[in-house]
């Protein structure tokens, strides 16, 4: 297995690797996610952070893509309350179905480890609380949680917004 930066060219896997994440959060949060996001629009967006030199995109191949890995590298100015800080932010994480459970997150995320060691950085994730097999893989590699985020539905005031119902497993 080979690990290396996304390139252009790798749009139409990264599409169809997102579409393998995206759609267990689709399917959860329903009036919050798109079910289905236009190739045109996700390939516009992959175009993008491609050239951003604050993205940090990787690929995992075996002949052809079967991971990918995508983060942001963000830099968090000093506030009244908070130390100024470089972070490297775990957009999301994905492996194809059937290379699962043998290795290929981990690859990305070692070698994403050592590009935020390399530029000071920090790294920083969120995962849906649905997503148990995210949890699981991330506390393995030493992730603790030190937020939690709420929703709560604005046309529903009295209700928390809940999953529809348990889904597959996705990315982070």
């Amino acid at each position: 297995m080979k690990i290396r930066p996304a390139i252009a060219s790798d749009i139409p896997a990264l599409i169809a690797l997102n579409a393998i994440a995206h759609a267990p959060h689709a399917k959860a949060f329903p009036d919050q996610l798109r079910a289905h996001i236009p190739s045109e629009m996700i390939a516009s967006f992959f175009a993008e952070k491609l050239k951003s030199a604050s993205s940090c995109y990787l690929i995992a191949e075996e002949r052809e893509p079967i991971g990918a890995l995508r983060t942001n590298f963000v830099d968090v100015a000093e506030s009244w309350q908070s130390l100024a800080k470089r972070v490297c932010y775990i957009a999301g994480i994905v492996v194809a179905p059937a290379f699962r459970r043998r290795g290929v997150a981990s690859a990305l995320f070692e070698h994403i480890e050592r590009e935020a060691i390399a530029r000071g950085a920090t790294i920083e994730l969120d995962v849906w609380d649905f997503n148990d097999e995210a949890k699981e893989f991330f506390t393995k590699l030493g992730f603790k949680p030190v937020s939690e985020r709420m929703y709560l539905h604005p046309k529903r005031p009295n209700q928390a917004l809940e999953p529809t119902a348990p889904s597959g497993r996705g990315s982070s």
